[in-house]
């Protein structure tokens, strides 16, 4: 009487977990999803991830019953795909530490750039210096600001109001301010339109620096609070439209 070899167990077993996988399946399907609280063909959100996790242990049990693989190969293959497991597991406990880490890194090599998210967010990196400052637009003209909340308004350094098209020379720099520096003059005017991401502000108000008096353009209170809300998370300036 001949015994059983390994590979006889190994199909038995497999068969097994194939008979639990329609087992299931069958038991999900008629006991727990009740077709007359489903208004569409859609399942719920367990239902997808149930029939996927079915669907790979079908094509995993049959390939593994057919091709009879060796023992050696299954374990290789469990270690493999085990050590493959448990990266993307850690990955994903570590995400938020993660996606730090990246906004720090994009930071560093490009600062000023913003990122607009799935969620419709705009996502400001931290530079090296610490600051936020963000690459926008002002009147179709490329405009580098650092982002000010003590600045009551947006001011344009001449150089950049030049650049977007307004005539510095006719302003009437008549408004009193105070800054770092001390107290200084600016020129009020308006601006049709700042783009920053997917994110459009029109007719803001905002100030002309004199020459010299400003290096960067400032990016002040009033066109934050034309988002509906900003938060600062780890490295990252967020703006909520």
């Amino acid at each position: 009487m001949n015994r059983p070899g390994p590979g006889s167990f190994l199909r038995l077993l497999m068969l097994l977990v194939l008979a639990a996988i329609i087992a299931g399946s069958a038991i999900y399907f008629f006991a727990f999803w009740d077709p007359a609280e489903v208004t569409d063909v859609t399942l719920d959100r367990s239902g997808p991830a149930f029939v996927k996790l079915a669907i790979i242990g079908l094509v995993l049990g049959a390939s593994m019953i057919f091709a009879r693989p060796r023992l050696g190969e299954i374990l290789n293959a469990v270690i493999l795909w085990g050590g493959l497991g448990l990266v993307l597991i850690a990955g994903y406990s570590m995400r938020y530490e993660l996606e730090d880490m990246a906004y720090r890194v994009m930071g560093s090599l490009m600062p000023g750039m913003a990122v607009e998210q799935g969620d419709g967010t705009v996502a400001l990196a931290r530079d090296r210096s610490g600051h936020y400052v963000v690459d926008a637009t002002v009147n179709g003209a490329s405009v580098r600001f650092l982002v000010d909340t003590g600045a009551s308004m947006v001011t344009l350094s001449a150089r950049d109001a030049r650049a977007a098209g307004i005539d510095v020379n006719s302003l009437h720099f008549g408004a009193v301010v105070s800054t770092a520096n001390g107290r200084s003059q600016v020129a009020p005017v308006r601006i049709s339109r700042l783009n920053i991401a997917g994110a459009s502000l029109t007719n803001l108000r905002a100030f002309v620096a004199r020459d010299g008096m400003l290096d960067t353009s400032l990016f002040g209170m009033n066109a934050l609070d034309r988002f509906s809300s900003w938060r600062v998370e780890g490295g990252r300036m967020i703006l909520v439209p």
